[in-house]
């Protein structure tokens, strides 16, 4: 996934980031123990929102253990070990997206660029199978929004379209984290909205780059040769999504963890919208006076 739903560090308490980078860091564990060393190189923060939100809202608890870390042994972790579903859900979906978007750049891509993708193709192939299996609804699922997504692409679509294959998807992986009989419908709104702001987020973030490789993207039919007045347009467009997401999580029915969820959904959102389409793009800009390439 593309990382972009964050916890807000400065909003949230001591002990409830703690918690969070557990997860984060239990997440990288078990997904190293299911796939081996090399799946842990798609991790994500936007699956240990997954695995919270999974944990949630099925009651799974969460025993934090401090043992030394895989990528770096010299320092100790926290680690959360769950006994539920959640990490290894969450770990089977970034692994199973991760290998999607690995294809989508093979198509995408031209010379070293496609002949590394396909290195990296082969030696995630097996993880993807044994993911696939494991959760074959999942692997379905994206295989059918990466088909979709690509279409979309490749017609030029309009902003909603484009975002409707990312948008369908994450409908569909949170319809999934609750139990059977549970009334999922306030699940799949919320993962809608959740899967069109990162699939925007990304777009408005990637918006530059695309205007000057010429790679599609659905906010560059708003360009006007300003990219000031372009990021407000995305901005209000985030925003009208963003408070979406806002109406459906009230409805959630969020148990344990409720406070990291708040931060993300209330605090992380907002930031991480402000750094990309502001923070980031004022800093290229005063980048590019002092260097005289404006």
């Amino acid at each position: 996934m593309f990382g972009y739903l964050q916890v807000n560090r400065d909003e949230l308490k001591i002990k409830d980031y703690r918690l969070y980078k557990s997860v984060y860091c239990g997440l990288c564990k078990q997904m190293g123990k299911d796939y081996g060393i090399g799946a842990r190189m798609t991790l994500s923060y936007d699956c240990t929102v997954l695995a919270l939100l999974y944990m949630s809202l099925n009651s799974e608890s969460c025993t934090v253990v401090r043992k030394r870390c895989i990528v770096n042994p010299l320092k100790k972790c926290e680690f959360c070990n769950c006994e539920g579903e959640a990490l290894r859900f969450a770990g089977a979906v970034s692994v199973i997206m991760s290998y999607n978007k690995i294809e989508d750049t093979i198509k995408d891509s031209k010379a070293w660029k496609k002949l590394a993708a396909r290195a990296v193709k082969m030696f995630f192939g097996r993880n993807y199978r044994k993911a696939a299996r494991a959760y074959p609804k999942a692997a379905a699922l994206t295989e059918r929004m990466m088909r979709k997504q690509t279409a979309a692409e490749n017609d030029r679509s309009d902003i909603d379209t484009a975002a409707e294959p990312t948008a369908g998807l994450i409908s569909e992986l949170c319809t999934m984290l609750y139990p059977k009989g549970y009334n999922t419908h306030v699940a799949g709104i919320f993962g809608y909205y959740v899967g069109r702001w990162i699939y925007l987020m990304d777009a408005a973030d990637d918006l530059e780059k695309d205007i000057k490789s010429g790679a599609f993207n659905p906010f560059k039919a708003h360009y006007n040769g300003n990219m000031n007045e372009t990021m407000r347009y995305c901005n209000e467009v985030l925003n009208m999504t963003a408070a979406q997401i806002t109406m459906a999580y009230d409805l959630l029915d969020v148990g344990s963890y409720k406070s990291i969820l708040d931060n993300i959904i209330y605090d992380g959102i907002p930031e991480r919208q402000r750094n990309c389409l502001f923070d980031k793009h004022n800093k290229r800009t005063a980048e590019a006076r002092e260097n005289g390439s404006i």
